[in-house]
């Protein structure tokens, strides 16, 4: 069987939970006699459109950069020379499956080129793109969303260049939650991690409960022939931990600011390690401003190896997005570690009792939960001891992978209406003219 794996980006230029785990599924299919490719975008602009060879330990992956400026801009996920680029791909290489991972960076209208060719596609959102335009529902502030798309309710948070009229911006809006629509309609099974991503995305997208099928990630361990790292020493400071993709949705700045409170209250105490390279430059320069002084390393770029060789003893995942599944707090378990985390999405339903929860933003009440490790001796080792058991093996997820893409391929799509080219470029226009109306003079040169 021949598999195409479509996502946003791929290692070595990111190494975020969704780049793993497709990595890791695409790695296993292979070892099962798959022939597996993956296409990916690139948060790399690119004069025209490219599409360049690559391989990743083996893996044969086709890195494609787009042409134009703010293409992770909700109101720019369609581009036409992307669709047809990658219909050519597709009528080139014919897969027997294309399974989708995201739209950004690429187009937004993947599952639509497929039902087009007749090529069955399987989709697994590993976040709230779907239904958000800022992607991680998550507002101005932090404030983590739960309503409905549409114009309505999203017109005061959506990201805006600032010269558009509102009559663009709703018609923006509307357009990304019908294309989001369809794409879900059209494909042969949307799958999600865990029940509460898909009772959210229902309730504020329109899209049938029915729709999405619960399948928990599969978990390749990084470290099987290891023992679980050791609590802190008499007298060793604590050291906590961030790893992952360092980005502001992920609350790495709340860590930071909490951590200057825990230094204050604690001193000599803790020590701090973030692993990951940051969203921006801007960002890697805020929060290296928030910890002059304090004793923060910034590891940047990490593998397992590197991970473990810090030695944490507590992770901490303070998102102030609503969190979909969480790979960190499989590695944080392997680890043998308890965790804190952010109240938000599945992360506290996934960590159970082996973690303390914090509201989302709240630096106080971060550094108060990471005190109580210093200050309660017997706090550490009730949380580890409070572990869940270990998610699905790889090898048990591909086989549920396989059961849902033979049955993709026997089926018939359910019917949709995709978002017609026309309405599509129709609002390329209307981008076209209040841009032009910013730039210029009304009635045109002169």
């Amino acid at each position: 069987m021949d598999v195409l794996h479509v996502i946003h980006q791929f290692p070595p230029e990111s190494c975020g939970g969704s780049e793993s785990y497709v990595f890791d599924v695409a790695q296993r299919q292979r070892a099962r006699g798959l022939h597996v490719e993956v296409l990916s975008g690139s948060k790399h602009w690119q004069p025209r459109i490219t599409v360049a060879r690559d391989e990743v330990d083996g893996l044969p992956v086709r890195r494609l950069h787009r042409d134009d400026f703010y293409f992770d801009h909700h109101a720019k996920t369609w581009h036409p020379e992307v669709e047809a680029t990658i219909e050519n791909l597709l009528r080139e290489r014919r897969p027997a499956l294309v399974h989708v991972h995201h739209w950004v960076r690429l187009t937004c209208n993947l599952v639509e080129i497929c039902s087009r060719l007749r090529i069955p596609a399987v989709v697994t959102l590993h976040d709230y793109f779907t239904s958000c335009p800022r992607a991680f529902r998550r507002r101005p502030g932090d404030e983590a969303c739960r309503a409905e798309l549409n114009a309505a309710n999203c017109a005061s948070c959506a990201p805006r260049h600032g010269y558009e009229p509102e009559a663009e911006l709703a018609a923006g809006i509307e357009l990304y939650r019908d294309s989001y629509r369809a794409e879900l309609a059209l494909a042969r099974a949307v799958l999600v991690a865990v029940g509460s991503t898909a009772a959210l995305l229902s309730a504020t997208t329109g899209v049938p409960r029915e729709r999405y099928e619960v399948l928990p990630l599969g978990y390749r361990p990084r470290w099987p022939d290891q023992e679980p790292l050791p609590g802190p020493r008499a007298g060793e400071p604590w050291r906590l931990a961030f790893w992952g993709g360092v980005g502001r949705h992920k609350g790495v700045d709340v860590l930071v600011r909490a951590f200057r409170r825990l230094v204050a209250a604690r001193p000599g105490r803790a020590e701090l390690h973030v692993l990951g390279g940051p969203e921006s430059e801007e960002f890697g320069k805020e929060l290296a401003d928030l910890a002059r002084g304090l004793p923060v390393t910034f590891h940047g770029a990490f593998d397992a190896a590197r991970l473990r060789a810090a030695a944490p003893h507590v992770g901490v995942f303070p998102s102030t997005c609503l969190e979909t599944y969480g790979l960190v707090l499989d590695e944080c378990f392997e680890l043998g570690l308890p965790c804190v985390v952010s109240e938000l999405g599945a992360l506290p339903e996934r960590c159970g009792g082996a973690g303390l929860h914090v509201r989302a933003g709240d630096d106080a009440a971060l550094a108060g939960a990471l005190q109580r490790f210093v200050d309660e001796p017997g706090l550490w080792g009730g949380l580890r001891a409070a572990r869940p058991k270990a998610s699905p093996g790889l090898d048990e997820h591909v086989e549920a992978l396989l059961a849902i893409y033979a049955r993709a391929r026997r089926g018939s799509p359910p019917f949709a209406e995709p978002v017609s080219a026309l309405r599509r470029v129709l609002f390329l226009q209307q981008q076209r003219e209040s841009a032009l109306g910013r730039a210029g003079r009304p009635g045109g040169p002169m």
